[in-house]
């Protein structure tokens, strides 16, 4: 036994020293001068999340984490020039490149935090990614003139002198390398935790975001990812075989609305008046609600890919045709009325350009304060039109979404046993967001009164508004201790007279299934059905108003919960 214990601890020993190895004395100047550099260079994620962002409620947490991810890097990049010793002139140059990149990296994410209170996050690579030479230049003549340059030179040698003066005097602690071995493995902790959630749930947990070259490393990564899918999907939208089987050609609207919770909405039976329209054309029977719709996933862009294609869970995205093209394909002129996103701005399909030209006709080119100036633009085409609304919707900042003038609920309405000022403050703004919202979707189905017009509306997600925990937002639903508050989705399909008289079946349907278990990931199909679209690629079984609909189909969300087993169980 006590043999076996020996041998247990001179292997433990061995592998421990093989790990000191790389930043052993003689590395312990490189190994300080890259901590450095990676402390440094963290610092403005957590300023930004700290200050500007909604990530952050444990300051402390998050420092120590910021400071494992900063430990592991360092580490690695020490033992990488620890292998290339025996090559004195690549081992020089690797330093140096790294030393460069380090100084890019905190330069563009100092200049992005103090200039737009914001770190270097994906908006920007978005812009950077989509913008060419000329524009580049354009850009940096506006902010630097010949003084600036000469202060960012002397900046930039100062800088540098003052990182390695840091790194001498780190690398003379007692335990240093010690100290980062034991962090850099708790780092690389994190990385497994996050890598793990991701797989587990497709949801982020920010830890890649933590750290400057990651952060960029992953940006990098995904706009190559999503540019061949977008190679891919051109081919698959640019001719697909299809027949509406209507004698009508009537007017579809798809309108996606933002941040939408179910638990504010008086359609649903909140007890404040923030949707009277729409509540008001349901009890008129032009409306009708479905009570149990959820989201695939709780922040947009995944949503927005699951919408629009009309392949399941996007498991096979890039090879599926999007809802759009179908209508396109079948002789409708398609229109787009977007608040969020734009042609050749950002990295996503709904920005490419080339695709755009195969999935609408029309598209603006910029977005709007306020959703109500968004739709004040829509024109009603005279012959059957495919509409395709996003909505800013109740988005966070939600002061922000609406017109000072539509301010209506009074932070004083709610409970302030419950809820503290500031959050009263927000509750209040949301149902304001709400209230215009349901403004804005009156003025769309006023605008097709007249036409044979069939409208759909659903949110791309719930939104958490401090009923659960001291959190407001969405994106956290796996984190949650009950996800319905941001995966439950409104979702209503308004019918105009003459569509009605048109296909009476359809709003028979439509009655007898506002009850049904509905997922986004379906609506695609429905879009199509409520149109009268037949493809090969349109599969009755999951268009939610059709009789062979599979009512009983497990509904999946972030990834891996089974939802309904998941409520069964609360």
């Amino acid at each position: 036994m006590r043999r076996g214990k020996k041998i247990g601890t001179a292997k433990f020993k061995r592998i421990f020293d093989s790990l000191l190895t790389p930043v052993s004395n003689g590395e312990l100047r490189l190994l300080s001068l890259f901590l450095v550099f990676n402390v440094i260079g963290n610092i403005p994620y957590y300023i930004y999340e700290r200050f500007y962002g909604t990530t952050i409620r444990n300051t402390v947490w998050f420092l120590v984490i910021t400071l494992c991810l900063s430990c592991t890097l360092a580490y690695v990049e020490t033992a990488i020039a620890y292998a290339l010793r025996r090559f004195g002139t690549i081992r020089s140059v690797y330093v140096v490149l790294i030393s460069v990149l380090y100084n890019v990296f905190i330069l563009v994410d100092y200049f992005c935090l103090f200039r737009f209170q914001t770190c270097f996050l994906h908006p920007f690579f978005d812009a950077v990614w989509q913008t060419n030479f000329s524009e580049t230049l354009q850009f940096l003549q506006s902010y630097l003139t010949v003084g600036i340059v000469v202060s960012l030179c002397i900046g930039f040698v100062g800088f540098n002198a003052i990182v390695v003066l840091l790194a001498r005097i780190i690398a003379r602690i007692r335990g240093i390398r010690y100290f980062t071995l034991l962090f850099g493995v708790l780092g690389l902790g994190c990385w497994g935790y996050m890598v793990g959630w991701f797989a587990l749930y497709h949801s982020s947990t920010h830890v890649h975001l933590c750290t400057s070259p990651t952060r960029f490393a992953y940006f990098y990564g995904k706009a190559i990812y999503q540019k061949r899918g977008i190679r891919s999907l051109r081919t698959v939208c640019e001719k697909i075989d299809v027949a509406q089987t209507f004698s009508d050609r009537p007017n579809v609207v798809v309108v996606i609305g933002e941040s939408a919770s179910v638990y504010h909405s008086q359609l649903y039976g909140y007890g404040l008046p923030t949707t009277p329209i729409v509540k008001r054309l349901e009890e008129q029977g032009e409306l009708i609600a479905f009570d149990d719709a959820v989201s695939v996933a709780d922040y947009t862009f995944r949503v927005m890919e699951s919408v629009y294609s009309l392949d399941s869970m996007c498991t096979a995205f890039a090879s599926t045709p999007l809802f759009p093209a179908v209508y396109k394909n079948c002789g409708y002129r398609t229109y787009s009325y977007e608040n969020s996103y734009y042609v050749g701005k950002g990295n996503t399909f709904l920005s490419d350009a080339e695709l755009s030209r195969l999935l609408f006709d029309y598209r603006n080119d910029h977005g709007y304060a306020h959703d109500g100036d968004l739709i004040n633009t829509i024109e009603v085409a005279p012959q059957g039109a495919l509409y395709v609304v996003h909505l800013w919707g109740q988005h966070f900042l939600y002061e922000n979404t609406y017109p000072k003038s539509w301010k209506f609920f009074d932070p004083d309405q709610y409970d302030k046993e419950r809820w503290n000022e500031r959050q009263r403050e927000l509750i209040a703004q949301y149902d304001d967001a709400t209230r215009y919202n349901d403004y804005v979707l009156g003025q769309i189905m006023e605008k097709f009164k007249g036409t044979d017009c069939v409208l759909i509306y659903f949110s791309d997600h719930g939104q958490e508004v401090f009923e659960l925990r001291n959190f407001n937002g969405h994106g956290t639903a796996a984190q949650s201790s009950d996800l319905r508050y941001q995966i439950r989705v409104p979702l209503f399909i308004w019918m105009s007279q003459g569509y009605r008289e048109n296909h009476p079946d359809v709003y028979r349907r439509a009655l007898k299934n506002r009850h049904t278990r509905i997922t986004t990931d379906d609506v695609s199909h429905t879009i199509l059905g409520l149109g009268g679209m037949r493809t090969e690629w349109y599969q009755p079984t999951r268009d939610f108003l059709q009789p062979s609909y599979i009512k009983t189909k497990r509904r999946i969300v972030l990834n891996s919960i089974d939802y309904d087993e998941y409520v069964s169980k609360r």
